[in-house]
């Protein structure tokens, strides 16, 4: 029986996240610089809008980056484990769903001519 696209979708987050730990060190943490490089290979449009500033005020990269590294570090090792890199999956999906509705009321807000 083939995976599920959920299936599929969670081996691909973790066959990443060791892909990239692998980069320098431990490689079983990232860095902050592997986790950075990790998001502008693998987010890139979403991490455009950080950069631009297109949909959250005050929150651009690479500060948003670092923000996430930081609350993430639960040890405060200066690398974040799986268990921790779940905690900034946890966020990264917070905010596309933020991006997701936004969009979701632009377009309806478009459609009903309300701008």
């Amino acid at each position: 029986m083939p995976d599920t696209p959920v299936e599929e979708s969670l081996f691909q987050i973790i066959h990443c996240y060791h892909q990239y730990a692998a980069r320098e060190g431990d490689v079983e943490t990232l860095t902050l610089e592997e986790l950075r490089a990790l998001l502008t290979d693998n987010v890139p449009r979403f991490m455009e809008t950080l950069v631009c500033g297109v949909w959250d005020k005050g929150r651009k990269e690479p500060r948003y980056i670092a923000e996430l590294f930081r609350a993430a570090d639960k040890n405060k090792d200066n690398q974040v484990c799986f268990e921790e890199f779940l905690y900034i999956l946890g966020q990264l999906a917070k905010d596309y769903h933020l991006r997701y509705h936004r969009q979701l009321c632009a377009r309806h807000c478009a459609q009903q001519s309300l701008y």
